[in-house]
């Protein structure tokens, strides 16, 4: 096992479920782990959450957890999950809440994937 995928699973990630789902293709995996930061799902949700423009942040958050569910990033993806359905349900409030608690699982997971990326060079 690589050693961003030993890390990730420590943070709660699920990385064999979803090494599955990329056919085994460790190396495809690693590729999309690593551009993960730069995956522009985040960004949209800030700028919308800025704007108060609820509608994209909803848009945003989804497309930000079908990503991290697909990576296998379990604690990110239920705090995306989370947000989500506050805002289906209309409750800004709460959303707003768990946009926090998003915004602390997204930062945990860029930084260790970023620390990774720095140390080896992002490939093994």
């Amino acid at each position: 096992m690589n050693e961003i995928m030993t890390i990730l699973d420590k943070m709660g990630a699920e990385t064999e479920d979803a090494l599955e789902r990329f056919l085994d293709d460790e190396e495809m995996y690693l590729k999309y782990v690593q551009d993960f930061p730069n995956e522009g799902s985040m960004g949209k949700l800030k700028a919308a959450v800025g704007a108060k423009d609820y509608d994209a942040a909803e848009k945003a958050v989804h497309a930000l957890k079908g990503i991290v569910n697909n990576l296998g990033f379990l604690p990110l993806a239920d705090a995306a999950i989370d947000m989500l359905e506050e805002l289906r349900d209309g409750n800004i409030e709460d959303a707003l809440e768990a946009y926090e608690d998003l915004t602390v699982e997204y930062d945990r997971f860029t930084e260790a994937i970023n620390n990774w990326k720095s140390s080896v060079g992002g490939q093994e």
